[in-house]
């Protein structure tokens, strides 16, 4: 799609209904170019306008800090690092309210601005294009597409939600909420028009296929089937997931290796051309698709590096938001030793840069006595290490790390009295990777220029697996799961990089040979009582072996899509967000509660609210809002 990019405002192509005042919000100002009236849309030009501008509403999900407060916070496998500007989301605190407008209101409001200007193309193209059937059947694929997925959202974040189908051209605040039942049926309904309507392959980059709405369509499937909505499933509703993801599956190919999803080697690169790559929102480096913010989740997951001896920052390593650190469940639920996926998610050795800040040898410290006043190490090679090391690991005393070159920083080292201790802090821990862009045009620069994917195939075959395993049929979910574990697993001869052998001790240094055997699950991984099962991280009071199931899927998901922005609305669907919270992330487990596994719903939204020709009163707002807030 990074050819029929259309710069325009959202807000001067769709009325928005409820007294929204996102108009005014400079993320949308940066677009305004151009005010296209309702007249335009009554030609073929003004449809492919309105259409190609529907498009740049998936480009709002990696454009700021929302990107990872409404999704990675308050979960299992992240807690907040040393930029704690949303600090609140991740520690569920009493500050954590309707009137938040900082991420609450920007959500809803852009995702009902899209929706409008999905109804107002539906309602256009039937007779606009009635003289090019196909492309009216794409484009209108396209936009019912875009109307479900932004419904889906919604009611995965607020749960009931207004509905509007219907354009809105004027000033309208009569929308009170609906309930989440007929939402997904309304979603259910538009992305199961769009898979009929769409095409099997892309017309062009970034624009939408049956593949990615089969994708989306199963996944909405799986949700309604999940534990948090159970009062609204429907008896095929798994079923339907696993027969949609299986037909994606069929239609596509996983990247060979996983490290070729996110190795961002040059700007539209070989990895944003993966055709397990469903979607993903466009950007570049060129100043159309970049818009005011560009793709800014380079900065969220990076903790600080610059201060490291013989470090700068530079843009490779990226500018540090330190947002995000992993918690210890985050690290540890991998097999570092034979899952590829960990150190091809995290960065975990950093190149010297600096050669003023490189120390020397001393007397007490180098190897052998002509390095004693010699640089420790130069440009070009290791400055430093992090070591995710176990409890048990009481190598890395002062003694042992002096004697190293790089700097080691060790989650587990002990001090010159012989105590426990760590070098993990707030700012400094290993970073996520995946997001890496040394595109950008200097090291400070925040607009990122790499394509944010929505999804991928890799999570198409967690959908099936966990739709089968829901049903019962655990070979087949194996199946599915066992695939990715395969691809996961080290080749023959790979180099795993140095900072792989510093931490798993008991692997050596020449072994490259494939660990595809070790990487084989079996039912045992969730049956409960088996050595297996115990190896592996669930929060307590897990029983049953339906219940283990989906533990054994959400730490698969956890594995396969770190940091993918889906976790919290996983945790929620599965109602383990309170026992994965309390049991990982000790920064929300004072606070998380019921309450929490719905968003506030905006205050803005209840102020403008009008029933029956007169707005809320007090206690109407605080009946319209969700429990607790």
């Amino acid at each position: 799609m990074k050819n029929i990019y259309i710069k325009l405002t959202i807000c001067a192509l769709a009325v928005l209904p409820l007294g929204y005042s996102s108009c005014s919000e400079e993320f949308i100002d940066e677009e305004l170019v151009a005010v296209l009236t309702q007249e335009r849309y009554n030609t073929p030009e003004g449809i492919e306008d309105l259409v190609n501008g529907a498009y740049e509403g998936l480009r709002f999900h990696f454009n700021y800090e929302w990107a990872y407060v409404l999704t990675n916070y308050g979960t299992d496998t992240f807690t907040n690092g040393g930029g704690t500007n949303h600090i609140r989301w991740n520690q569920y605190s009493s500050e954590l309210d309707a009137t938040e407008s900082d991420n609450l209101a920007p959500y809803w409001d852009n995702m009902y601005a899209q929706i409008n200007l999905a109804n107002i193309g539906l309602s256009k193209i039937p007779e606009v294009l009635d003289e090019s059937p196909a492309l009216r059947d794409t484009r209108m694929g396209e936009l019912y597409f875009l109307r479900g997925f932004n419904y889906f959202n919604l009611v995965t974040q607020f749960g009931d939600v207004p509905i509007s189908t219907e354009p809105i051209t004027t000033d309208r605040a009569d929308f009170p909420r609906d309930p989440k039942e007929e939402v997904f049926n309304l979603l259910i309904d538009d992305l199961t028009k769009a898979v009929e309507m769409l095409p099997v392959e892309e017309s062009q980059e970034g624009r939408l296929t049956k593949a990615a709405a089969r994708h989306f369509l199963a996944k909405a499937y799986l949700t309604r089937a999940s534990e948090i909505n159970a009062e609204i499933t429907q008896a095929n509703d798994l079923q339907m997931a696993a027969t949609l993801a299986d037909q994606v599956i069929s239609e596509r190919t996983l990247a060979p290796d996983y490290n070729d999803i996110f190795n961002y080697t040059a700007v539209n690169g070989p990895n944003e051309q993966l055709d397990e790559i469903l979607l993903a929102a466009q950007f570049d480096n060129t100043q159309a698709l970049l818009g005011r913010y560009g793709n800014q989740t380079h900065l969220y997951f990076l903790s600080v590096y610059r201060f490291f001896p013989g470090m700068t920052r530079n843009l490779a390593d990226g500018r540090e938001f330190q947002r995000l650190k992993p918690t210890d469940y985050g690290l540890d639920n991998f097999d570092r030793v034979n899952d590829s996926r960990f150190y091809k998610s995290f960065q975990t050795s950093y190149i010297a840069q600096n050669t003023n800040s490189v120390p020397e040898w001393t007397a007490a410290t180098a190897p052998s006595p002509d390095l004693v006043g010699e640089l420790k190490f130069n440009v070009g090679d290791t400055a430093a290490v992090y070591v995710i090391n176990e409890a048990d690991d009481m190598r890395f005393t002062p003694e042992y790390k002096a004697s190293l070159a790089p700097l080691v920083v060790a989650r587990y080292a002990v001090d010159a009295n012989g105590n426990q201790v760590t070098d993990f802090n707030i700012s400094t821990y290993p970073s996520l990777s995946k997001y890496s862009d040394p595109f950008r045009t200097n090291f400070n620069d925040s607009k990122g220029t790499r394509d944010g994917i929505l999804a991928r195939l890799g999570e198409t075959y967690l959908i099936a697996a966990e739709a089968y395993g829901r049903m019962g049929q655990y070979g087949t979910a194996l199946g599915y799961i066992n695939t990715l574990r395969e691809r996961a697993a080290y080749k023959d001869g790979e180099d795993r990089g140095s900072a792989y052998y510093l931490t798993e001790t008991e692997v050596d240094f020449g072994n490259t040979t494939s660990t595809a055997d070790a990487m084989v699950a079996t039912e045992a991984f969730f049956t409960p009582g088996t050595t297996e099962a115990n190896s592996q991280l669930y929060p307590p009071g897990v029983g049953s072996k339906a219940a283990m199931f989906i533990e054994f899927v959400l730490n698969e998901r956890a594995r396969e899509l770190m940091g993918e922005f889906y976790r919290w609305v996983d945790l929620v669907r599965t109602e383990r967000l309170i026992s994965r919270a309390q049991a990982f992330n000790p920064d929300a487990a004072a606070n998380v509660s019921e309450k929490f596994t719905l968003r506030p719903v905006p205050q803005s939204y209840l102020d403008a609210l009008i029933i029956d020709g007169s707005a809320l009163s007090a206690s109407e707002k605080q009946a319209m809002q969700n429990p607790g807030f």
